[in-house]
């Protein structure tokens, strides 16, 4: 067996793409959390960038806020609202102005709070399936099993330079299908989820399951798929 120390990122990563049983087995066997920490920072700044730009280039619409219009409330509220006392309408200047700023934060918290949630979930069901593996190596695995998210973030990144504003104002009204903002929210998660990249990692998580807590293929799936709906919900009330 290769020794996987003297593998560079590059090399590891490229191998978790084309051949990731043998990789995330070498990975395993000498686990480096450093480099899956650096996988997913890397990937948490293309998103951030990505959602810098896709919200810089939204035009105000109370309707396209968080929460359906509804601003914060409390002695920082004011912030985001016009008139004395920041009693009046929501404040649209200072509101373009942090908006790209606010969905930078969320969507690098979202790739790092997603990683480690995931990874905490992976490990308690698993052992309910009889899994027996450490919780270090499985945030690393899982690390090295989001590669196929740095494609997703990197044409996201490209994307977010190219679209315009009337394409990006589309999409984000046809994601309001519902009047209650609870069954959207829903939607909304499920989506994040339901795409090719999303579905290759999660095919990835799931060798890494099995190798990590030496479990069958079908314990895993149940591993992976009970995680991912929980992380749905969770997505829900948490940026990620």
């Amino acid at each position: 067996m290769n020794d996987n120390t003297n593998r560079g990122l590059a090399s590891q990563i490229v191998g978790c793409l084309t051949s990731p049983r043998r990789t995330l087995q070498e990975i395993l066997e000498k686990p480096n959390l450093k480099k899956a920490t650096m996988i997913i920072l890397l990937i948490a700044i293309m998103a951030g960038w990505a959602s810098y730009n896709y919200t810089g280039k939204l035009p105000f619409t109370p309707e396209l806020l968080p929460g359906g219009g509804t601003l914060p409330r409390g002695p920082f509220g004011g912030m985001f609202r016009s008139g004395a006392g920041g009693a009046g309408q929501p404040n649209p200047q200072f509101l373009m102005q942090i908006r790209p700023i606010l969905g930078t934060i969320v969507g690098i918290v979202g790739i790092l709070g997603s990683w480690l949630i995931s990874s905490i979930l992976f490990h308690l069901i698993s052992k309910t399936q009889g899994g027996n593996g450490e919780f270090k190596n499985m945030l690393t695995l899982a690390g090295y099993a989001s590669t196929p998210l740095l494609i997703q973030q990197l044409l996201r990144l490209v994307d977010s330079f190219l679209i315009t504003e009337d394409v990006i104002t589309q999409f984000a009204q046809g994601l309001q299908l519902f009047a209650s903002p609870f069954p959207n929210a829903v939607l909304n998660s499920a989506m994040k989820t339901l795409n090719i990249f999303k579905i290759w990692s999660i095919i990835l998580m799931i060798i890494a399951i099995k190798k990590n807590y030496k479990i069958s293929t079908s314990r895993s799936v149940i591993v992976s798929v009970g995680a991912y709906v929980i992380l749905i919900f969770v997505s829900i009330v948490l940026p990620i």
